[in-house]
């Protein structure tokens, strides 16, 4: 079964097949989808919230002419009343083909994988990853920067400690050569020492101009209320903003990413840069899921 539970699960060769697919998956969206996975059903398990995520998951099944069975409420869910995951997963997996589920608890897609008998695909597990994540931000840069030719830098911004959608697109980068990576944080939500290769990349506290004249790629993120000690998040809820003067600063040919929701980090006047390619970006979910649906299900 072709799980999707971490982001080290991935050589290069499978993600440039990935890659493939999701542009193949791009123009059957184009054409108004198609019957590939009739009959099949995803569940989608989202016991955090989410948007881009969920609904990207249940467009990806509906585009592939699927169907969708959802708990999008913990509170709504038998786990509630006590039941543990693993039963869950025994359950749901009886119920449907492949799942998709986001979590607060790190490793609980792995224990979901591990009893429900079907394909699992990790829509974000705490503050550990997001795979589905970092395979569309990739699908994003390789559009732009042709993965492992020319070197690139890329710059991830923002909250890193517990930013699993970082901790996602980092590693899988690592696969190819010619990418320098960048990470810049305050101390306190820096990159875990996991998702940080001395003998490569860089840490910085503060964004300066340089970064900003010199990467290709700059990744910024939400410093995340729900994951941080109260005192930590009112000290470096500011800590960085996006405006139109910053980003004019970047290269003509540079992108600017951000994993949505943004709160404060970007101002809307930049939305009309050339540089802006979040939105973008969300968009790309739906072809990157359906390329590892239609994977998970065996059909391509």
């Amino acid at each position: 079964m072709k799980h999707v539970l971490s982001a080290g699960q991935f050589d290069r060769k499978t993600l440039e097949e990935i890659m493939a697919q999701a542009s193949d998956m791009e123009e059957i969206v184009a054409k108004g989808g198609s019957d590939m996975a009739k009959g099949k059903i995803l569940a989608t398990l989202f016991y955090e919230p989410s948007t881009r995520t969920r609904l990207s998951f249940e467009a990806a099944m509906h585009r592939l002419g699927g169907a969708v069975i959802s708990e999008t409420d913990v509170n709504f869910s038998s786990i509630t009343k006590g039941e543990v995951l693993s039963d869950t997963a025994r359950i749901v997996g009886g119920y449907a083909d492949i799942i998709a589920i986001r979590s607060k608890t790190p490793g609980d897609a792995k224990i979901m994988a591990d009893y429900s008998g079907v394909p699992v695909l990790n829509g974000g597990d705490g503050s550990a990853e997001h795979p589905t994540q970092g395979l569309l931000d990739l699908y994003t840069i390789s559009k732009y920067f042709p993965l492992g030719e020319s070197p690139i830098t890329v710059s991830f911004v923002g909250e890193l400690i517990a930013g699993r959608t970082v901790h996602s697109c980092s590693q899988l980068l690592r696969n190819f050569p010619n990418i320098k990576i960048n990470f810049v944080a305050p101390k306190e939500i820096q990159i875990p020492d996991k998702y940080f290769d001395p003998s490569v990349d860089k840490k910085f506290f503060e964004l300066t101009d340089e970064i900003l004249e010199t990467s290709d790629v700059i990744y910024d993120t939400r410093i995340q209320k729900e994951r941080l000690d109260l005192e930590v998040y009112q000290k470096h809820k500011n800590a960085f903003h996006f405006d139109a003067e910053k980003v004019n600063k970047m290269k003509p040919n540079a992108i600017l990413m951000h994993p949505l929701p943004r709160v404060n980090e970007i101002a809307y006047e930049v939305d009309e840069l050339p540089q802006a390619k979040y939105f973008e970006q969300a968009i790309n979910g739906v072809p990157v899921r359906m390329a590892l649906i239609a994977r998970g299900l065996g059909l391509i």
